[in-house]
């Protein structure tokens, strides 16, 4: 859990960082770009074990690379500009200073999102770069921070990415998507006893809620809007990046059935006091699997499962 949370950090600083670029941009304030040269040029040693340094420093006028390491032979241009007149002008500059007789490889690193560019290699027969591996932007530098380093490295990296940011990751969104993949994780576990124990609904939720529950239906529908407000893009984000297929999904759903229902039956039919129980329950599961629970983001997912009619279900009596 500590990968997923680094690797969470490392998205938000970077994101963070290169959308402020681009509005300094916008509004011709540029200096943030010098200042992102030091901070790109120590990220990638720690990231990628280069040993590069500000060549600007010690020769301001190399306007062709910013940064270089001449025991791996790599050349760097920082740059927030990601046009295709603009890569091929650096390029240009590096052959005409002729600094491939000390750099085996240019990389354009775009401190904005980089473009795709219709032409393979920018150069001539002395020297040129491809386009699709050497120009780089903050998402090939995430990929390779989150899967390149093991936990230690990983550590160091948020690390300094928290000391030269003037922001600090929110710790409260990691731990509620934390809650809500550990939930889903562990309801979908398919060695569970009690896998496979669901049964076959037609999803009601407007009967559900407002007939079946008609003496709770105001408070479940004002807790459902409530939480949606604070976890609904944080459900929606983990389902579509995290890594369930519709398998695993289904299983959730299925498993949530069964038990809920059990729940439900115990509590007397109160959905009010079942839909604690069951947080309880979970909370009580993912704490002593280490993970820090957040009660706004369970709830908010049983009650969204509920609206789905995958908490306490609506039983159907089938004839065969």
């Amino acid at each position: 859990m500590n990968r997923q949370e680094y690797q969470q950090q490392v998205i938000s600083s970077l994101t963070w960082l290169s959308m402020r670029v681009k509005q300094n941009n916008n509004l011709s304030l540029t200096d943030i770009n010098h200042s992102a040269e030091d901070f790109y040029c120590i990220l990638l040693n720690l990231a990628l074990g280069y040993q590069l340094i500000n060549i600007n420093i010690s020769n301001p006028n190399s306007s062709a690379i910013d940064l270089g390491d001449k025991e791996n032979k790599i050349a760097i241009q920082v740059t927030s500009t990601n046009s295709l007149s603009k890569t091929t002008d650096t390029v240009n500059k590096f052959i005409r200073k002729e600094l491939y007789n000390q750099y085996d490889r240019l990389i354009v690193l775009n401190i904005v999102k980089k473009t795709n560019h219709k032409s393979n290699y920018i150069g001539n027969e002395k020297f040129k770069i491809d386009t699709k591996e050497d120009i780089w932007d903050i998402g090939d530098l995430i990929k390779w921070i989150t899967t390149k380093n093991d936990l230690k490295k990983q550590k160091g990296i948020v690390d300094f990415l928290n000391d030269e940011l003037s922001i600090k990751p929110v710790n409260s969104i990691s731990n509620e998507v934390l809650t809500i993949t550990g939930l889903i994780e562990y309801i979908s576990d398919e060695a569970h006893p009690a896998a496979g124990d669901g049964f076959l609904e037609e999803p009601f939720p407007e009967e559900k809620i407002y007939e079946r529950f008609s003496d709770h239906s105001i408070y479940l529908q004002e807790r459902f809007y409530d939480l949606f407000l604070e976890y609904g893009a944080v459900l929606t984000a983990v389902k579509k990046d995290a890594d369930f297929g519709q398998v695993k999904l289904r299983r959730a759903a299925c498993y949530l059935r069964g038990y809920s229902d059990s729940v439900l039956c115990e509590c007397d039919g109160d959905p009010k006091i079942a839909l604690h129980k069951i947080i309880d329950k979970f909370s009580k599961v993912l704490s002593e699997k280490g993970i820090q629970f957040d009660n706004g983001a369970a709830e908010f997912y049983i009650i969204e499962q509920l609206t789905r009619c995958n908490v306490f279900p609506k039983k159907e009596l089938l004839n065969g």
